[in-house]
């Protein structure tokens, strides 16, 4: 092809052809020219890079001393022979690449907040982006619970405190950690609409949903479905299904159950969207939360059994099984469904070099003032 090719095309054709390129090749395309270089650090191909990404699955599992992230796409086809010909194996990172001081571009390794606390202390975390700003943002959220000894009944929470670091900035910050509320130790935060939410209990024992709109860093809570009558247990998972926010009650010996929310915010749009079988092979009592991954055209959904194993269920078959990829070495520990985003960490590190630099004239100008002193 002619090298004059390229150069006469209009930006939003190019960003529409590289928009559809793996992140990887994406990253060698800067290398290209100039023009490239700086096409490909703005927002608007961002944007269209993420409108057409191909969502994919994220595995975290242990060899030795080391842990590894194995990165699969979805391969969302009606047609295919088998559950497992819907993954992809894309590419396999190490812990140890990623968190390298040697090459800081291939990851970022974030401060330590200003407060630590020990068990009993409960710490809830999300990740998400500003809705409006766009900003990255990491939640770390801590609270201490009174309890009764003997009953073991929420009695008070004397101290809470909702921690933000903003990709960029090179520091936390604290914010008002709003209402008094009990965060589940098993909720992390499910980010959807620019804001995150976890499952929390308020004073009076009533399960509610704590959320935080990432833009104006406000929280607010909202209530979840009703519980099944009768459990004796707790055991929901709250995430994001496809568009909708989902709660999935593992609570029966018998059934799972699957919520959404079909209208976001509104409480009385929660659906019960699936009532699944857990028999034969997956009945009985059971303590660990099930999380729904993905729902696929052809009606397999995939789900986590906690962090123990994957397994899917078919619509169409009504059958229930587990997830068998060649590609996975060993038992994985956790997994995170994810889009393919564009963010270039070079960035970050320019703003923080630019802000060390300006702290240390501020620094340099405090010292001459004390000598003039």
């Amino acid at each position: 092809m002619n090298q004059e090719f390229f150069t006469y095309l209009p930006s939003e054709l190019i960003i529409n052809i590289l928009s559809r390129l793996p992140v990887r090749t994406i990253i060698s395309c800067k290398c290209v020219c100039k023009s490239w270089l700086n096409l490909l650090d703005t927002p608007e191909f961002a944007k269209s890079h993420l409108s057409i990404s191909v969502p994919g699955l994220i595995l975290y599992e242990s060899r030795g001393h080391l842990e590894y992230l194995e990165v699969f796409e979805f391969e969302d086809e009606l047609d295919l022979e088998a559950h497992e010909l819907h993954y992809n194996p894309v590419t396999e990172i190490s812990s140890r690449e990623f968190i390298n001081e040697e090459h800081p571009g291939l990851g970022i390794q974030l401060p330590t907040p200003g407060t630590i606390w020990h068990y009993p202390t409960i710490v809830s975390y999300g990740f998400g982006a500003s809705k409006t700003s766009g900003q990255h943002k990491v939640v770390r959220i801590y609270h201490e619970c009174r309890r009764d000894t003997n009953t073991h009944k929420l009695l008070g929470i004397p101290k809470s405190e909702c921690w933000v670091y903003t990709l960029g900035t090179g520091s936390w910050r604290t914010i008002s950690p709003g209402p008094k509320l009990e965060y589940n130790c098993r909720s992390i935060g499910a980010f959807l609409n620019g804001n995150l939410h976890w499952l929390v209990t308020d004073l009076e024992g009533s399960n509610r949903i704590s959320c935080l709109d990432l833009e104006t860093e406000v929280f607010s809570t909202f209530a979840p479905p009703p519980a099944l009558p009768g459990s004796r247990r707790f055991l929901w998972g709250l995430m994001v299904l496809g568009d909708h926010l989902c709660i999935c009650d593992n609570s029966s010996d018998d059934e799972i159950v699957i919520w959404l929310m079909k209208e976001y915010g509104v409480e009385k749009s929660w659906t019960k969207e699936f009532v699944i079988s857990k028999l034969p092979d997956y009945a009985g009592e059971c303590y660990e939360v099930v999380y729904p991954i993905k729902i696929f055209k052809d009606g397999d959904i995939l789900m986590a059994w906690q962090d123990f194993y994957l397994f899917y269920h078919s619509l169409k078959n009504k059958t229930t099984a587990n997830v068998d990829i060649p590609k996975l070495h060993t038992t994985y520990s956790k997994r995170q469904c994810f889009t393919p985003q564009l963010f270039f960490l070079s960035k970050v590190w320019q703003w923080r070099l630019r802000t060390s630099a300006h702290s240390e004239r501020e620094r340099e100008t405090d010292r001459q003032t004390k000598s003039k002193g």
